[in-house]
């Protein structure tokens, strides 16, 4: 997996959810995943029976493992979705989680999804940008969206969609789960991890068809309707990068 260290900085998230006005927070430096994670990543934890280790699941979604009989991604053996350097996608938040706890204990670092402050970070930068690549709304050169190619397309393939640190995909391709709850006060993940609450989804996907869903400080779903939860994983439009502390 290819780190990208991010600075120190400021981001101001806008309202809603835990937040009932735009806050600032300042963020303590870290580093990023340059890419979502891909289906040949994902696969190294399939292969190593990290859907048979309970350690690594959060409760619920153990729960849920066990009861649906999760082994793979929902779309593990679908070729449109399936292939090698493309996100993954069919992914509930658990196993994302699953994931990060995985690879830290195959690293011995500390990786996990990164929180919604994180990730707008690491897309924004210091010069207060609405998209990753700047201010002028998306083009056919910045990311896949608006069914540009309708389904997802390899990690990186928009060098001109890169944030201003030089993270890809950000925003296209597929929405990307993070840590943080909707609802909790704190806005932190950690302490509700094992919870019902809804989770942030950030970036757009391939199929967003407003530029309202790709800027970076999008916290919340286009339709009110849709409830985030961590069982999401029917969406080929859904998938996750990771953070390292």
């Amino acid at each position: 997996m290819q780190w990208i260290e991010i600075p120190a900085g400021t981001v101001t998230l806008a309202a809603g959810g835990y937040l009932p006005q735009a806050t600032p927070f300042d963020l303590p430096a870290f580093a990023i995943s340059r890419y979502p994670v891909t289906n040949v990543q994902f696969g190294e934890f399939v292969a190593a029976g990290g859907y048979s280790r309970q350690e690594f699941w959060p409760a619920d979604g153990w729960a849920a493992r066990q009861k649906r009989g999760w082994d793979a991604p929902r779309y593990w053996t679908d070729r449109h979705w399936n292939q090698p350097d493309h996100p993954v996608v069919g992914i509930s938040w658990h196993e994302a989680m699953a994931y990060g706890r995985w690879l830290s204990q195959q690293t011995g670092q500390t990786i996990s999804l990164p929180t919604e402050q994180q990730w707008q970070r690491a897309a924004q930068g210091d010069d207060g940008r609405v998209y990753p690549w700047g201010h002028t709304e998306p083009e056919e050169i910045h990311c896949n969206w608006n069914r540009l190619v309708d389904e997802t397309t390899p990690v990186g393939h928009y060098p001109a969609g890169h944030s201003p640190f030089g993270v890809a995909d950000l925003c296209g391709n597929v929405w990307e789960w993070c840590l943080t709850g909707w609802e909790s006060a704190s806005g932190e993940g950690e302490g509700v991890a094992d919870g019902h609450e809804p989770r942030l989804l950030r970036g757009g996907c391939w199929s967003s068809d407003s530029p309202l869903s790709l800027r970076v400080t999008n916290r919340s779903p286009k339709d009110p309707n849709t409830r985030l939860v961590p069982h999401y994983r029917d969406h080929v439009t859904v998938g996750f990068r990771c953070a390292r502390v």
